[in-house]
């Protein structure tokens, strides 16, 4: 099939690779423009599968996915509501004429996998961006003390039979946001220790996407290393109204690119009257970077700033959504 997916994006005739968790050898699936995703008449949508149904989200050969967080009253996690984000999907997906590459879904540390919205967001078309919560303490996690939760949560998403993208404690650099992390040691232990038992189980159409953010302390300490990510994503915002795309992530894209592995923006955005220039330097930066394979904004509130869409930034999503880079072969 081809690549599907908003936050979170169909085959063009184009080829795609992908690297099964853990294998380190590629596979190329073919593009199709036919079935869930696709839009047909020779335009792009994304593919909501890479080939097999063990097969993990593919890495697009040209150009990046675009998707997004769509969640335009909050982002508390406490607070997320599935149903409120479905609700809210239309009006963006009204901007850009076709489904988006990615959709991101908020999923806590101690609850079930959530197998049925996951079908959903595949069902509209995307590739789903699964970000799971920390836990109350990653030393419990490294210890072995979850390891019912986790396998369980591994078998679940090889039972899901899609790909997906899974960032796990994200921005854990953010020190002071968390405080279970207890440094980099204890991060890197539990990070390899839930990637080991996920293939234990067999989940090789996960991702896993490590996540640190821009704005935090040096991630360096805090990487498992490339052999235990398949992605390397990374959250930065316009936090001042004058940054561009490339002022925000060129730096960290500039090093972190050297680790061979795929780039993804899981966050960003802009505020109020800042959104139309700097979503529209995303469509003229982002191809000077094409490590970058996927970006996805955030249509949510956050702690120091609100960077739902505004009309005006829908508008210009809209434009982004169909610029060529963004239709991935």
């Amino acid at each position: 099939m081809a690549l599907a997916a908003a936050v979170l994006l169909a085959g063009c005739g184009g080829s795609y690779t992908a690297t099964p968790l853990g294998s380190g050898t590629s596979t190329t699936g073919p593009g199709s423009t036919t079935g869930p995703g696709s839009t047909g008449g020779g335009t792009h949508a994304p593919a909501a599968a890479a080939g097999a149904p063990d097969a993990p989200p593919a890495v697009p050969t040209h150009g990046a996915y675009l998707g997004a967080w769509v969640h335009p009253t909050t982002a508390t996690a406490g607070q997320s509501s599935f149903s409120e984000e479905q609700a809210s999907v239309p009006s963006v997906l009204a901007a850009t004429g076709r489904p988006l590459g990615l959709l991101h879904l908020y999923s806590p540390w101690a609850r079930p996998a959530p197998v049925s919205q996951l079908r959903a967001i595949v069902g509209d078309g995307s590739v789903p961006i699964l970000d799971w919560g920390c836990g109350t303490d990653v030393a419990q996690v490294a210890g072995g003390a979850d390891d019912s939760l986790i396998t369980a949560y591994a078998e679940a998403l090889k039972g899901f039979q899609g790909p997906v993208f899974l960032r796990w404690c994200w921005e854990m650099n953010l020190v002071a946001s968390h405080p279970q992390v207890g440094g980099p040691s204890g991060f890197t232990s539990a990070w390899d220790h839930i990637r080991a038992l996920f293939r234990s189980a067999g989940a090789s159409n996960v991702s896993f996407v490590w996540c640190p953010a821009v704005a935090g302390v040096d991630p360096t300490p805090y990487f498992p290393g490339a052999s235990e990510v398949d992605w390397i994503g990374v959250d930065g915002y316009d936090r001042t109204g004058s940054q561009t795309f490339a002022s925000v992530f060129g730096a960290f894209v500039r090093t972190w690119q050297a680790q061979g592995k795929p780039l993804m923006v899981a966050e960003t955005g802009a505020y109020g009257s800042d959104q139309p220039a700097f979503i529209d330097s995303i469509g003229a930066d982002a191809p000077a970077l094409p490590a970058v394979k996927a970006v996805a904004y955030f249509d949510a509130p956050g702690p120091a700033n609100s960077w739902q869409f505004t009309p005006a930034g829908l508008v210009a999503f809209g434009h982004l959504a169909a610029t060529p880079y963004f239709r991935p072969e």
